[in-house]
Order: structure tokens, then C-alpha cells, then sequence
């Protein structure tokens, strides 16, 4: 989720610098035909890799195993080694994407744009769409987001930051590029994998940082009712971090937002842990 209205201003295919102005990847391609490809997106400070670029690389493998790609392990470094030199100072949003192209062949097109800061809070709203956790593809990260966009343009029309799914057993699953926490009664809570929800590489590390500095968490099926009567619930993604929600639209209006007690202490837990990866 790009909040830059530059998001394209730097271009790399297969290598080769590029002129985001003029055609670059014929329209034959299955990527363009019929929306094969798979993805990864995150901050760039500084023309330096994240710090959790191992985690998604290993999801860019899953995804590749999952969509029938052809991509090893530490690929995705490498390739990202050759990009950086052309990014500026600052924070950049970066996307790698690897493409179908003719015959088979694969592509690999990073593209990236100055980000501005994540919103310090923000409000969701529960979406028509549906996820179904018995879908063979659904842990993987695709090109194919034509129902995640038409969610997430009809929550902003609706005054909200991010569209919230169900799944079709009507348990909370994720939003359209973000995954959800929910804080109550000790205890800190998320989708399992299991529910049908992509695997968030910040959420991960939330939920190791939890784990490393002793904050109870698991992994479990949510209901409505729980962010129904949550103390805190808050989504995260590699781009915008971790930030609280103030509202739901149809369930609460009144959640502690910034001003989370539990939030602050969880920020803290994950700060000391990306730092502790660099060390």
C-alpha cells in the first residue's frame, strides 16, 4: 500500500534501468493477459536493504512454489543488490515483482517511489469480499489483486483507511494488504495462517518480538466479536509498520488508537528486536 504519488519513478527489468515513460513489457505477456506473477513490497531507507529481506525472500519462494514461478533462495538479494544503486537518499516504497512472460519465461521488474510517512492511525471498515482458507493459492503473494482493489476503493469511499475480509466461514481474516492484531485480556492475537490470510512479514516479527520480550501472543481463529470487544486492534504491513485503529465502521467507534497502552510497549518489543538483527 503506496501512499506516494510517484510509485513508479524508478525502473529496473531483468537488469536494465528504465524510462517509467515509455512501453516496457509487451501486452502478450500472461502477466499482463491474464495476471501472472507474484510479489514483494517494502521499505527502502537510504539505498540500504530492510532488515527483514530474508523473510521476504523466503516468501517470494513460497509464492513462486505456490504460482508454479521457478525462484530460489537468495535470488531475490541478489537482484535487489543491483537495484539499490539507482534509488535515491530517504524511504523509498520498493516492489520486485517476477513476471510471466512468453514461453514461460520469468521476468523480474523492481519498480520504486519516494513513500511518505504511514498514517498515525487508522480506520477500517468489514468488506463484502471473502477469503477461503482451503484456497491452494492462498499464501501466496500475486499480481492478481483485482478484488483486493475493488475492497479497498469501496472502504475509502466509505470514509475508511483499509478493507477488513471475512472468510467464508465468516472469522476475520486479513485486510487487503495488511494483516490485524487484536489486544484483550493479556493477551495479544492474530488470524493463523491456517484461516486462509497471507503470511506478513511484519507480522511475523511481531510475533517473534512478542514472544523474544515476553508479550503473550498466539495465533488463532478472531471473530467479530472480538474486535468487538478488543482493548486495542491494530494492522501491520512491511510499508506502514504497525498502527492502531480508531474504529471499525459498524462495530466500534471508540478504540484507544495512539494512545493504546499496550501499543506502545508492543512498538518497543519490535523496535529492540529489528535492532537486535543488525547487530
Amino acid at each position: 500500500m503506496s501512499t506516494s504519488k510517484d510509485f513508479a519513478s524508478v525502473l529496473m527489468l531483468d537488469g536494465l534501468a528504465l524510462d517509467g515513460a515509455r512501453p516496457m513489457i509487451p501486452a502478450t505477456w500472461p502477466a499482463l493477459m491474464r495476471g501472472e506473477g507474484i510479489f514483494e513490497a517494502f521499505l527502502v531507507t537510504d539505498s540500504c536493504p530492510p532488515p527483514m529481506l530474508e523473510d521476504h525472500d523466503a516468501r517470494l519462494c513460497l509464492s513462486a512454489e505456490l504460482a508454479g514461478f521457478a525462484v530460489s533462495s537468495g535470488q531475490l538479494r541478489s537482484k535487489l543488490s543491483k537495484f539499490l544503486p539507482l534509488i535515491a537518499q530517504g524511504q523509498w516504497r520498493v516492489r520486485c515483482s517476477v513476471l510471466r512472460g512468453e514461453n514461460n519465461q520469468q521476468h523480474w521488474l523492481f519498480s520504486a517511489g519516494p513513500e511518505q510517512p504511514a498514517p498515525e492511525s487508522a480506520v477500517l471498515m468489514v468488506s463484502d469480499f471473502r477469503l477461503d482458507p482451503l484456497d491452494p493459492m492462498a499464501g501466496a503473494k500475486t499480481i492478481s489483486r483485482a478484488a483486493l482493489q475493488r475492497a479497498r476503493e469501496l472502504a475509502t469511499a466509505a470514509g475508511a483507511f483499509e478493507a477488513l475480509l471475512l472468510t467464508i466461514d465468516g472469522d476475520v481474516a486479513e485486510g487487503t494488504s495488511t494483516n490485524i492484531f487484536v489486544y484483550a485480556n493479556g493477551k495479544l492475537k492474530t488470524p493463523a495462517l491456517s484461516r486462509g490470510i497471507l503470511g506478513g512479514v511484519t507480522r511475523l516479527n511481531i510475533l517473534r518480538s512478542c514472544k523474544a520480550y515476553g508479550i503473550t501472543c498466539e495465533e488463532s481463529r478472531l471473530e467479530l466479536d472480538d474486535l468487538a470487544t478488543a482493548e486495542e486492534v491494530y494492522i501491520s504491513n512491511a510499508v506502514i509498520g504497525l498502527i492502531p485503529v480508531t474504529k471499525i465502521l459498524k462495530i466500534r467507534e471508540d478504540y484507544p488508537g495512539v494512545k493504546g497502552s499496550k501499543l506502545i510497549e508492543i512498538r518497543k518489543a519490535y523496535r529492540r528486536f529489528l535492532e537486535s538483527t543488525l547487530t
